[in-house]
């Protein structure tokens, strides 16, 4: 059965390995040059950036000055996909990454509110929902799986601290006219995140009051 995750993992083995690993490379480079560069002693906070890494080029970056993998999948390109492997490629093209609040969470059900597009969402979690407390603020994807509004692989929770400032960062990134306004902050949010983690001497709001 193909699902949106194991279909990431093959899209990065089609467009990362091969012809395509100096595409990889550089896109690698980019990604940790705007989100904060972690390294492999960082443990799980490495593990989770190389995740958001893989899904951001998979989805969102253009592959060579052209559509995303995902985008080319979804379309028809590439003679190695299957109908279903492109079926699923739509639902990854069109999954949502943002920055969200957690507003109640009820079993496996997280109601969430979108503080960049303005919407709520109910999703459902199929792991654990430990962390997910009302009031957190986290960057996540989101993902319809066929069934079900889901959760991405990955989760960058904001320390709580810095919670004034980056309400002050979301406004300002939802108000503007830029097409780029909202993955940039995203990327300004995971810098300032991998900031904190490395000077964890000093307090959440002073890191995110800087920026």
């Amino acid at each position: 059965m193909v699902t949106v995750w194991s279909l990431v993992e093959r899209l990065a083995t089609q467009f990362a390995e091969g012809e395509n690993k100096v595409e990889a490379i550089r896109a690698r480079e980019d990604y940790f040059e705007r989100a904060g560069k972690v390294f492999d002693d960082d443990g799980d906070l490495f593990e989770g950036r190389m995740a958001s890494f893989l899904e951001w080029y998979i989805i969102e970056r253009p592959f060579r000055d052209g559509p995303s993998p995902a985008v080319r999948v979804a379309g028809g390109t590439g003679v190695a996909f299957t109908a279903d492997e492109r079926s699923v490629a739509v639902r990854l093209a069109t999954s949502h990454r943002s920055l969200f609040e957690v507003l109640t969470v009820t079993g496996n059900q997280v109601e969430l509110d979108d503080l960049l597009g303005g919407a709520r969402f109910l999703v459902t979690e199929r792991r654990s929902t430990a962390g997910f407390e009302p009031g957190a603020l986290f960057e996540g994807r989101l993902v319809w799986d066929g069934e079900m509004v889901v959760f991405g692989k990955t989760f960058l929770f904001h320390p709580s601290d810095a919670h004034e400032h980056i309400f002050e960062l979301a406004e300002r990134a939802s108000a503007s006219d830029s097409p780029t306004a909202i993955p940039d902050l995203l990327f300004q949010l995971s810098k300032l995140y991998v900031k904190w983690y490395r000077f964890n001497h000093l307090s959440a709001a002073k890191i995110y009051g800087e920026s």
